[in-house]
């Protein structure tokens, strides 16, 4: 048994991305998702400092980025029920508009901005442009030069405080 040297791992890679772009796609649903989680492989296997002997590299390859694609699904997953916290925080699912619901409206909305205001610049940047702006975590975090993970702590810091909020005011 040998160790497997990086470059015959990247050549690997290289010969099977095809292949793994297809499966990528047909996971994510989305092309230009696949490709920067084939990126992101490409990467795992390029800064790997493993120093276990790999007997099938084509199979290291694979499991890499099965591993990258699963770690993709289930952040967004986690973003979805983010999302549905944010609709439920902001949007009545009722369609009377009474006065006194006007009212209600119009003094929550002060209250939303007020708690917005009261936020950390950063946090509350970050929250609007992917909240109302619809910019994407990856864009926002190169924008602001952090990782995925610094702005899904931002936003979910808006989100805390905005529910907090929220059962301030049902009380």
């Amino acid at each position: 048994m040998k160790k497997l040297d990086l470059d015959k791992l990247i050549r690997t890679f290289v010969k099977i991305s095809p292949r793994l772009q297809s499966v990528a796609r047909a996971r994510t649903r989305c092309a230009a998702t696949a490709e920067d989680l084939i990126q992101d492989t490409w990467l795992n296997l390029a800064n790997s400092q493993s120093e276990t002997v790999i007997e099938a590299p084509a199979g290291y390859v694979v499991r890499v980025a099965n591993n990258t694609i699963i770690g993709h699904l289930r952040k967004e997953k986690r973003r979805s029920q983010i999302d549905t916290e944010v609709n439920g925080l902001l949007w009545e699912t009722t369609d009377e508009m009474s006065p006194e619901r006007v009212v209600i409206g119009r003094e929550s909305l002060r209250a939303v901005q007020a708690a917005l205001h009261t936020m950390p610049e950063k946090t509350r940047r970050i929250f609007l442009m992917n909240r109302i702006d619809g910019i994407p975590h990856r864009r926002i975090a190169n924008m602001f030069g952090i990782s995925d993970e610094a702005v899904y702590y931002h936003i979910r810091r808006a989100l805390e405080r905005l529910a907090a909020l929220r059962d301030e005011l049902a009380d």
